[in-house]
């Protein structure tokens, strides 16, 4: 297993598929054009767990900072491929993400995710995130 940060165009197009079952609605090149200005205008970076030289799971995640707790890591978007769920892929991701967190200088990791991805907030919890705030947005 190889956990590693896609930093150039041609590793965030490998990454387009995978996210794509996440976030469906972004064709390849609206992808790697969203990553891209996010990398440089907000600090988002793309992590990717590879494994028998294929994509397994994959994180996006940028490092925050709010006045009641301080510097924060979130991770905006987690997602392992269908048939790779259950072998500790997502475990593996989670743990390399909260070390780097630790490394950065961050005292909380964060993740918001969709009310109706009921799987995955069971495994969340079983990695010890826990329940803490409500999330309400409004379009504009």
């Amino acid at each position: 297993m190889q956990i590693t940060l896609v930093t150039d165009e041609a590793g965030i197009e490998r990454c387009h598929p995978l996210m794509s079952l996440l976030r469906p609605h972004l064709s390849r090149a609206e992808f790697v054009s969203a990553v891209q200005r996010l990398q440089a205008e907000h600090g988002y970076q793309l992590v990717q767990l590879e494994e028998g030289g294929q994509l397994r799971a994959l994180a996006g995640i940028r490092i925050g900072e709010w006045l009641h707790r301080g510097r924060y890591l979130e991770i905006e978007e987690l997602v392992t491929a269908e048939a790779d769920r259950s072998r500790g892929h997502g475990r593996a991701l989670l743990a390399w993400i909260a070390a780097h967190a630790r490394a950065q200088g961050c005292t909380q990791l964060r993740l918001v995710s969709g009310l109706q991805r009921h799987d995955a907030h069971r495994f969340y919890e079983r990695e010890g995130l826990r329940h803490e705030a409500k999330y309400f947005s409004l379009d504009l």
